[in-house]
């Protein structure tokens, strides 16, 4: 079990609704492989979530222009950096390439196989109606859930399919942003830090790592001039919070892909 906890802020808006697919992809993969009908159920919301979220969005275009960059940045890495891990960047370049053809080759938007599916659609009308998703107002839902468990993740996985390029593609920008981006040390005085920033510099995700055992966590604001951070801790059965009042020691990592 890891000894500490990483807190991620984005600052770029693309960055923020990568993060939001990768965050959907996790929530919706570990309610799949819960063994009971329960965790199918949230499997299914999710991926209605997940469907709402990208039909408001052209995710796929800035994606695309993201591992455009991705990939140039690596590139200028590879020949410019004697310390890089090689193989790893011509992994990551391959990777990219074969992410670019998958989004290139998909013409319509995966929420529209969402959209057209009248099931689907009759449990998204309910499920934003508190106990809206009950079994009596939808007999053809529990009919569905008490198929094979088999023929359930057949179905959930062709309806999560058209999905796969675009979360797929938002994880591996990720990925490429937290492997490129190293934590440094540093130490807070009492709750507050602040870091300038190079004027020059285009921060698009802050990483913090905290120890677990210490329960602390950040309070992230940021603009092109500066980081500020507050560090707080949580007391009580309500979970109040207030700031530390002690010197706190964490590492700080900064993603800038120009």
């Amino acid at each position: 079990m890891k000894e500490y906890i990483i807190y991620e802020q984005p600052v770029a808006e693309n960055i923020r609704n990568f993060l939001k697919c990768e965050y959907l992809f996790e929530k919706f993969n570990a309610a799949l492989l819960q063994e009971d009908l329960w965790g199918v159920k949230t499997s299914i919301s999710t991926l209605l979530e997940m469907s709402d979220f990208i039909i408001r969005i052209n995710l796929k275009v800035e994606l695309l222009k993201d591992l455009e960059r991705s990939m140039l940045y690596l590139k200028v890495l590879n020949k410019n950096n004697n310390n890089v891990n090689i193989i790893e960047l011509d992994e990551y370049i391959s990777k990219i390439e074969d992410a670019i053809n998958m989004l290139n080759d998909e013409n319509n938007s995966p929420s529209k196989s969402i959209v057209n599916n009248e099931f689907l659609m009759h449990i998204n009308n309910k499920i934003h109606i508190p106990a809206g998703d009950n079994f009596f107002d939808m007999p053809s839902y529990l009919n569905f859930l008490s198929s094979s468990k088999s023929s359930i993740i057949e179905h959930i996985n062709s309806w999560y399919e058209p999905f796969n390029p675009l979360i797929s593609a938002s994880r591996l920008i990720l990925s490429i942003r937290r492997d490129t981006a190293g934590f440094i040390p540093y130490i807070s005085s009492k709750s507050y830090f602040e870091k300038k920033l190079d004027k020059n510099s285009k921060v698009d995700l802050i990483r913090i790592k905290l120890l677990k055992k210490d329960s602390i966590y950040p309070v992230i604001s940021v603009n092109r001039q500066n980081i500020n951070i507050i560090f707080k801790t949580s007391y009580g059965k309500n979970r109040l919070s207030k700031p530390i009042t002690e010197n706190n020691e964490f590492s700080l990592s900064l993603s800038s892909i120009k």
